[in-house]
């Protein structure tokens, strides 16, 4: 009898163990972070470049796991903390400064974007494949609640839009939607056409293409389709704007500059390989690859190049752009860091995997994923 209340007492801890390693739960403290990392691109209008000088030397501060893939999405950052999403359902949460999983949040489906990082909340999307719907989820990850959650019938595929006082975020379907910090919805338009392009935002015009080779810009204030304008191909990036201008790519291999107001095309250029990259721009240049591993330094007013270079790897995450490098990954499995001004690699990192996340730089840290879900944090070192 002693036995058996011994096997039954070491059965009970060893189920508890097992559940406290796969609880779902996330809480942890933070400041007020003045320069966060809060969405894809940073901003809304999509930013991939870091006015800073930067080394091409790096050394590996950390290395964590997240157990799924991931899609080309990024990390996204608050105060000392690093949130990424997974194709398992999965919201991961790392300490900055070792890697150490301060909290995760597990769900059915797959998460397809990069969580959207409030002061107290982490909002993010799980698609059901099977069932073609979304679960829209809020989560305080300072009280470890989940305050809001709607299921929506079609999947969220693209990046959605952090506003200070609410999202923005398409359906496959093609509605293209704005909700609150608060989860009520402020208005929904049906474009009618399916969407995997992400949304991007500047002056009240949230643009992005469809799978119908249109362009179409929404009023982010009432929701009106302001214009849509056929193009070709099917886009699936997210639009990079700049002023007046947004800078799109399609899987015909183009790159576009349109004027945000009317989508009248200022100049295209055709890579000759399907693009699914957003453009990199800084103040004179648009960086884009392809999947034939073309790698393209564009006049950001002309679409004349500047410089071409051909690299055995296929590039489809987009690149880091800083003063003087470009940093991008590849699907043979490494990343280089890159002369800017001639296209030629000052240095390559290996990875155990294929690059899936586009490069973050955070305060002299640079964060890269690859296959299995394997997310990596280096230093600069000068």
């Amino acid at each position: 009898m002693g036995f058996l209340i011994t096997k039954i007492f070491i059965g009970l801890i060893c189920v508890l163990i097992i559940s406290g390693c796969g609880k779902s739960h996330i809480k942890v403290s933070t400041k007020l972070d003045n320069d966060p990392y809060p969405m894809f691109g940073k901003s809304s209008s999509r930013n991939f470049y870091v006015p800073v000088t930067v080394s091409d030397s790096l050394e590996l501060r950390w290395e964590s796991d997240t157990d799924a893939g991931f899609r080309n999405t990024s990390v996204s950052i608050y105060d000392q903390y690093v949130f990424a999403s997974n194709l398992g359902g999965r919201i991961y949460v790392f300490h900055i400064e070792d890697g150490e999983v301060v909290g995760r949040l597990k769900n059915s489906g797959s998460i397809y974007t990069t969580p959207l990082v409030y002061r107290s909340l982490v909002i993010f999307g799980v698609a059901e494949d099977k069932y073609n719907l979304t679960e829209l989820i809020y989560y305080d990850y300072q009280s470890g609640k989940e305050v809001y959650y709607e299921e929506l019938y079609s999947r969220i595929m693209s990046e959605m839009i952090a506003l200070d006082d609410g999202i923005v975020f398409l359906t496959e379907s093609g509605r293209i939607n704005r909700y609150t910090l608060a989860g009520k919805p402020v208005w929904q338009t049906e474009t009618k056409a399916t969407t995997r392009s992400s949304p991007s935002l500047a002056d009240g015009i949230i643009i992005f293409g469809n799978n119908n080779g249109e362009v179409i810009t929404v009023e982010v204030e009432g929701g009106e389709i302001i214009k849509r304008a056929k193009f070709e191909g099917l886009f699936t990036a997210a639009p990079t704007i700049d002023g007046e201008i947004a800078y799109l790519s399609n899987n015909n291999g183009k790159v576009y500059a349109v004027d945000l107001y009317d989508l009248e095309k200022i100049w295209e250029f055709d890579t000759g390989a399907k693009v699914l990259m957003s453009p990199a721009i800084d103040d004179i240049n648009v960086i884009v690859g392809n999947l034939s591993g073309a790698l393209f330094s564009l006049n950001k007013k002309t679409g004349k190049v500047n410089w071409y270079q051909q690299y055995k790897g296929l590039f489809n995450a987009t690149p880091l752009l800083t003063e003087n490098r470009i940093i991008i990954g590849d699907l043979f499995r490494s990343f280089y860091i890159i002369d800017k001004a001639t296209g030629i690699p000052n240095n390559i990192y290996l990875l155990d995997g294929r690059t899936k996340l586009a490069p973050v730089y955070y305060d002299n840290t640079l964060f890269i994923g690859f296959d299995r879900g394997v997310l990596r944090a280096y230093d600069f070192v000068f």
